[in-house]
């Protein structure tokens, strides 16, 4: 068993700060009980399954079983990972507090890393099984270096684990929560595609790793494009449609919500309008998909109370659940796939609109991008965000905020930015700027995803007046 943290696998694509912890954990000299929470298909189990491997350690994914299910698998899975042939051959552990005892002796005094996938399913067949985790944290491992990682996708079950009054609380020593990748990952997947295809993948695949690594980087965006959203085979033709199938009953308001959000109906009365349901019945479902990171709630950068601001908009967190509702969902209503080539459906039905869509995928794009640090910016900021007034008539889409009272303000484009909207973000710019109270000093900064500029705002960028990025700078 290796006692030196094994570095990142070249095939781990980004993942770096995540990796880190899970060697931090692996080295740590005592017990550690880790959460580990994102998305579907956002990498988790390909992470934590190749970890596990490097250290020699035991995962295991549930599923929906019994509890005597859980426990026959499982302990199968320990009987093939320590040579045992009597757990091999279907002798099963008779409890949870047996086949933790043999882990426990197994493990000794050397480091030991179970991994339990998808935990949510194990303790809903097995309520019992926290309390019993509990105990054994409070009275097995403090003296052992057994290190335990429960995750999930269903982030509100994993975060009710660990709430106030539940077994589990106040034992966890570490948490990584999983972001879905940016469109800087994307060339990880299609490497050959220029900044701007790879941007246009970005907006019709999105962000989750899962779904990405279904790209073929030998066809272009228009074959991948036809052959995973509209062919009646493709993966994710429908995926959008039943995402939430593994976590509720009844999704029915749910989906109504995500189709809303995702076709322009950003506002809380706009979801209500469009719903025809009474915001009161709306409230739950809304919280329970923003919990899940389905949802994003967004208010402007000035607000001083998020929580409580009346001028939130709704957005959906996954590019590709937006291309679904706003092209492939009106396809299959009208049976056009299935019966139209999937390639001339891209370019009859879905590429002369892309530009326009692409608008709103850019400009979460160059957000991302300062939030992570991306790009060259005069100064290190401290709040990143984006701005609309009272009446949402005036609106910045991006704002960088640092400690010396410096701003930053962008307007991005997909296509041509002019002297135009040069003049009206810094219009923009002042009245944010006395919103805030002052600044000390305003930066503007135009992002174009063709890398178009008129002549002007070409000068201005050359003379050191504005700051001009490009799609290459997303990626």
């Amino acid at each position: 068993m290796p006692s030196v943290p094994p570095s990142k696998p070249a095939e781990i694509v980004d993942r770096d700060r995540e990796w880190e912890a899970l060697r931090t954990l692996w080295g740590s000299a005592k017990p550690e009980l880790a959460f580990v929470i994102g998305r579907r298909r956002i990498g988790k189990s390909f992470l934590l399954g190749r970890f596990a491997r490097d250290v020699e350690g035991l995962y295991y994914q549930a599923t929906r079983r019994t509890e005597a299910e859980q426990l026959v698998r499982l302990s199968h899975t320990i009987g093939e990972h320590f040579g045992d042939p009597a757990l091999t051959q279907g002798v099963s552990f008779p409890d949870w507090e047996a086949l933790l005892g043999y882990l426990t002796e197994r493990a000794g005094a050397k480091p030991f890393l179970l991994v339990l996938d998808e935990f949510p399913y194990m303790s809903d067949a097995a309520p019992a099984l926290p309390s019993i985790l509990q105990s054994w944290w409070d009275h097995h491992w403090p003296n052992t270096r057994f290190k335990l990682i429960l995750s999930g996708s269903h982030i509100t079950a994993m975060r009710q684990l660990e709430a106030a009054q539940q077994p589990l609380y106040g034992r966890r020593t570490r948490r990584l929560a999983l972001a879905p990748f940016g469109a800087h990952d994307v060339g990880a997947f299609v490497p050959e595609y220029d900044p701007v295809t790879r941007l246009e993948s970005y907006g019709a695949i999105g962000g989750l790793p899962g779904n990405l690594s279904l790209l073929d980087p030998k066809l272009d965006l228009a074959g991948n494009a036809a052959a995973l959203l509209l062919d009646p085979a493709g993966r994710l033709v429908d995926e959008a449609q039943h995402m939430l199938d593994a976590f509720l009953g009844d999704a029915v308001v749910h989906y109504s919500i995500v189709e809303a959000i995702a076709t322009g109906d950003q506002t809380w009365k706009g979801i209500t309008s469009r719903t025809g349901r009474s915001g009161g019945s709306l409230t739950r479902p809304l919280e329970w998909l923003i919990d899940m990171q389905i949802v994003a709630r967004t208010v402007p950068i000035t607000e001083l109370e998020p929580r409580r601001s009346r001028r939130a908009i709704y957005r959906v967190t996954d590019p590709y659940v937006a291309f679904w509702h706003r092209f492939v969902a009106p396809l299959a209503a009208v049976g056009s796939i299935g019966l139209v080539d999937p390639r001339k459906l891209w370019n009859d039905a879905i590429a002369p609109r892309l530009p326009d869509y692409m608008g709103f995928v850019y400009e979460e794009a160059c957000r991302l991008a300062v939030r992570r640090g991306q790009l060259a910016l005069p100064f290190a900021p401290v709040r990143a965000g984006e701005w609309w007034d009272a009446t949402s008539s005036q609106q910045i889409d991006v704002v960088a905020l640092g400690g010396e009272r410096e701003m930053l303000v962008g307007e991005c484009k997909w296509g041509n930015v002019t002297a135009r909207e040069l003049e009206t973000l810094n219009q923009r710019g002042q009245l944010l700027a006395a919103e805030l109270g002052g600044v000390r000093r305003m930066h503007l900064a135009l992002f174009s995803g063709s890398g178009q500029f008129d002549t002007r705002v070409k000068a201005a960028i050359e003379a050191g007046k504005v700051k001009g990025y490009t799609a290459a700078d997303m990626v």
